[in-house]
């Protein structure tokens, strides 16, 4: 039975819980009326207290816990054995200390426990839900519901009380948040709490930076170790990574190895330098996990808000392309994500930001490089190369934009379009009657990650009707050596499907002979690294070569040299017995138009092709001065289509200039004739100069570097300034005397350009 704080006769018990003696009374009187009307004798005293107690029953022996207190602050008249149960404490001991069970409530409740009573006093119901420490020092979540009686008045005479103990379904209830937005393992925020989290900052403009950091080939632990030791390892490594975490930082598992660290309000960029190069040290110590010491490395990439991206999307994106730098430098290191830093940077951003529209505003095509036979110049096929007409910069070779689309996933797309492409190419010169050859298609290894290629290739060549010996996919060996047995299995189905398959840049890896001997590809191609050598009297890469070949007659495979540009070149082929020549030395690549042409004709001359100098080189209407050093300078790009743009300068080094412009020379591939306008900057006689101007011409100079004719856009001011200063250049060097204050450049062009 509940614990009375008085003993008094039961009756008054009812009393009590009604505070009205009139309804008591009342009661009796009903109860004789009706015992009357039934013949049945009247309702004692008696009677009425044994239902009393068969109330008292019910509550002392429900989970539950009821409580009667008189006023808002009076007495506590009544308590049922549950409310004993729950608060683990004595009730003879809450009534001695009224407040006690006030100050059982965890601090951060008392204020929302205290608004609820005060709600009480104005005669209110509420039901709040708090945690207590109760008597044993447990914490338990208490559901209450609290109903104050009120008379006429409108004052507080009575409130009843019922507290459940929910302790465990709060536990059932943390743990399901907990799994919804912490990661089990690492016990980190997950993805879902770190995309809320930046879309949080993102809302509130907070300056933040953020870190993508990923684990290096953290897979060679899974795979040799095992995932207990990998899971082990990661738990490890997130709490080094927790305790570098500033401590206005953000730190979450965003899957797998990969981590996110926001650093906000950074202030100055170098903190965050050094925070990175903190957490690369910090990985120089082992880890050791169940008696296996671990050397492992990570490596991060960052990007700031808001300059780099004002959405989550964009931040994770750029930040994940600054770690695919990293991960290209050699891994192990820190790389910035920074559009704006320079030309080279703002290309690269440029073009992913355009390459998902790319495919459906048609801008794609395909060249045709034929492939000949050596002897008597036959074309037996050709390698597909795709090109990309930028809009702004023009022709784009697949160097430039195929690793950015590998690192945007766009490369399989574009992959699915090419190979398509070429079977509806086939198709239509099938129906026009022309000779078929075989097509070959580079293939980045990526897509063979990504399932259906076989069916996807199968389902082509049966919508266009293409016999699978016309179509050839190539993957370059070094990438090869990266794959693993699911991509060899893909290879083995592509194949039995009667599609060929060959290893490009064959020579340059490591493993090569194992690669053959598992794979058993139709073509192998040489390197023209080997190619180019040849005319140069090196007996090694001669030897490679004719091994080459001679491997390929024994194995009963195809063999083609690619980069065939010297006749020298040719003739040694010609006497090794080289199956396929690819090069300029026959034709470089085409448009599908001239390659139809050719394919009708059926066979290409060697033709040796000279260099040929811009047109525009020699055809300046002013004096122009040549430099006897290379000047160093900088450029930019000031204008795009008319609007400006804030770009990073570039170093470019100046050979000549005159009134109307400048020669220089760059290690960029640069628009001509485009609307871009491009800002020079360099210092000559120890004066600064700065002019505006278009590129007009561009010429191969060197591997990997460009000279362009620039046009200057000169005011009358300006003109007059270089106009003296030439004319004092070619005072002195009449006179013999040096140039001096001028930032000249003493390096070879190459070193120059490897420097910066």
């Amino acid at each position: 039975m509940g614990v009375l704080r008085h003993k008094e006769p039961k009756m008054n018990i009812l009393k009590r819980l009604f505070n009205n003696e009139e309804i008591v009374e009342e009661t009796r009187k009903n109860a004789a009326i009706t015992d009357i009307n039934t013949d049945m004798p009247p309702i004692d005293e008696k009677t009425i207290e044994n239902e009393i107690n068969n109330f008292q029953y019910i509550f002392d022996h429900l989970t539950s816990g009821i409580w009667l207190r008189e006023k808002l602050d009076g007495d506590l008249v009544y308590a049922s054995k549950g409310f004993e149960e729950i608060l683990n404490l004595p009730l003879t001991k809450i009534y001695k200390t009224l407040s006690l069970r006030y100050q059982m409530v965890h601090p951060q409740y008392k204020k929302e426990v205290t608004a609820n009573f005060q709600s009480v006093a104005q005669g209110k119901t509420v039901q709040m839900l708090y945690p207590i420490t109760d008597g044993k020092g447990q914490k338990k979540w208490l559901l209450e519901q609290i109903i104050p009686r009120v008379d006429n008045a409108g004052t507080v005479t009575q409130i009843f009380g019922m507290i459940t103990d929910v302790t465990h379904e709060m536990d059932i209830e943390e743990k399901l948040n907990f799994l919804a937005n912490y990661d089990s393992l690492t016990r980190l925020p997950n993805q879902k709490s770190l995309f809320e989290m930046l879309d949080n900052n993102c809302r509130e403009r907070t300056t933040f930076a953020l870190l993508y950091l990923d684990i290096d080939r953290f897979y060679v632990i899974n795979n040799s170790l095992g995932y207990q030791i990998g899971d082990e390892a990661l738990k490890e490594i997130a709490e080094r990574l927790s305790g570098l975490t500033p401590e206005d930082g953000y730190l979450a598992r965003l899957n797998s190895n990969d981590f996110i660290m926001l650093v906000k309000n950074y202030g100055d960029e170098k903190r965050v330098y050094e925070l990175a190069e903190k957490i690369l040290r910090s990985f120089e110590k082992s880890f050791t996990i169940q008696d296996y010491v671990l050397h492992i490395t990570t490596s991060i990439g960052i990007t700031f808000f808001p300059e780099e991206g004002e959405r989550r999307l964009t931040l994770l994106e750029n930040a994940h392309t600054a770690l695919f730098q990293a991960k290209r430098q050699g891994k192990n290191n820190y790389q910035l994500f920074s559009h704006s830093r320079d030309i080279s940077s703002y290309k690269k951003y440029v073009l992913d930001r355009d390459m998902r529209l790319a495919l459906l505003n048609e801008e794609f095509s395909l060249y045709f490089q034929p492939q000949v036979e050596p002897s008597k110049g036959f074309v037996v096929g050709a390698e597909v190369l795709i090109r990309w007409q930028h809009p702004e910069w023009g022709d784009i070779s697949p160097a430039e934009f195929i690793p950015l689309a590998e690192e945007n996933h766009m490369v399989n797309q574009i992959i699915d379009w090419e190979i398509e492409k070429v079977c509806s190419i086939l198709h239509e010169w099938k129906k026009k009657g022309y000779r078929l050859y075989p097509i070959s298609i580079n293939i980045s290894p990526i897509r063979f990650m990504k399932k259906g290629l076989v069916e996807f290739v199968r389902t082509q060549l049966e919508k266009y009707e293409v016999n699978p010996r016309y179509l050839e996919l190539e993957i370059t060996e070094s990438s090869l050596l990266k794959t693993d047995q699911s991509v060899l299995n893909i290879l083995k189905e592509l194949k039995n499907l009667g599609v060929k398959v060959a290893v490009d840049d064959f020579g340059t890896g490591y493993s090569s002979l194992d690669y053959l001997r598992k794979i058993k590809p139709d073509t192998i191609k040489i390197d023209k690294t080997f190619i180019k050598n040849i005319k140069s009297e090196s007996e090694i890469d001669k030897g490679v070569v004719a091994s080459i070949l001679f491997l390929g007659k024994r194995l009963d495979m195809k063999v083609v040299a690619e980069g065939v540009e010297e006749k020298d070149q040719l003739d040694f082929l010609k006497q090794n017995e080289c199956d396929m020549i690819q090069g300029f030395l026959f034709s470089e690549p085409v448009p599908q138009e001239k390659y139809e042409k050719i394919i009708q004709v059926g066979y290409l001359k060697a033709v040796q092709k000279s260099k040929k100098k811009g047109s525009m080189r020699e055809n300046r209407n002013f004096y122009r001065f040549e430099l006897p050093f290379h000047v160093h300078g900088k450029m930019t790009i000031a204008e795009v289509n008319n609007q400006v743009v804030q770009v990073g300068s570039t170093p470019i080094l100046i050979e000549n200039f005159s009134l109307g412009g400048i020669k220089i020379l760059s290690n960029l591939k640069l628009p001509v004739n485009s609307n871009m306008k491009f800002k020079f900057e360099f210092k000559v006689l120890g004066e600064d100069i700065e002019v505006h101007g278009k590129l007009r011409w561009i010429e191969d100079e060197l591997q990997d570097v460009y000279s362009y004719g620039v046009l200057f856009n000169l005011n009358r001011t300006l003109e007059d300034h270089m106009a003296r200063l030439i004319n004092r250049m070619t005072t002195l060097r009449i006179t013999n005397q040096p140039i001096p204050n001028t930032e000249f450049v003493y390096d070879q062009v190459t070193v120059f350009f490897n420097k910066v």
